[in-house]
């Protein structure tokens, strides 16, 4: 299966270069995009293996992973992952297992496997945002936070991703469910160590909140 990964990194150096060399026995291609980090995150994940974009600023996850799948109509699945190795490379083959059997997307979900070991504020957003998005596309969806996805690519450029931030892998469920693709989530593994989460509690969800109604409204 030709396969591209996409991972969208800020001041990942202490992790990306394990990402992408562990990554990079599994994927044709590798693409890091080092989103305006003040690290050594680009060059690292240059040195490892990835081809390596560099944003000048911090434009946001939304805008880096846009920037990362310009090119993915040459790759059969494209498969979307953080770069702070709380998810594990070699789970990937079991996100294209799904593909392979039938779905257009399938979603690594954290709260499938073990929701405990995710911090309780996460846990509090996440559980928010599972019941929005499943009410809305009709489908129980445990995780659609996870930054763990494949979908097939001629699919994903089908897509209209105008989102920004995180809210990308909302409006990505809900542009999926409109145009009927097949939505499968499966249990992955999730690591979580001492980094800090670039996730704001309170601003992030509800700017979520904005970005579904912004998408809810121009597709009535």
């Amino acid at each position: 299966m030709n396969l591209l990964v996409v991972i969208p990194a800020y001041n990942e150096a202490f992790t990306i270069g394990k990402v992408v060399r562990r990554t990079i026995k599994i994927a044709n291609h590798v693409i890091v995009i080092d989103d305006g980090s003040n690290d050594e995150t680009a060059q690292i994940a240059k040195s490892a293996g990835a081809e390596v974009i560099v944003l000048k600023k911090n434009m946001g996850k939304a805008f880096a992973i846009k920037s990362g799948i310009k090119d993915c109509a040459e790759f059969e699945v494209t498969v979307i992952m953080d770069g702070d190795l709380q998810h594990l490379p070699n789970e990937i083959p079991l996100l294209l297992d799904e593909i392979k059997r039938g779905a257009d997307i399938c979603i690594g979900s954290r709260l499938l496997k073990n929701a405990k070991i995710m911090p309780r504020m996460n846990r509090i957003s996440n559980k928010i945002a599972s019941s929005l998005i499943s009410y809305l596309i009709g489908k129980k969806i445990t995780d659609p936070q996870s930054g763990f996805r494949a979908i097939k690519s001629n699919k994903l450029q089908l897509l209209d991703l105008d989102a920004d931030r995180y809210a990308i892998d909302h409006i990505m469920l809900l542009e999926a469910a409109r145009k009927k693709f097949k939505i499968k989530e499966i249990p992955t593994s999730c690591i979580y160590g001492a980094e800090k989460s670039n996730i704001r509690p309170i601003i992030d969800p509800l700017f979520v909140i904005y970005q579904v109604c912004r998408f809810l409204t121009r597709n009535l």
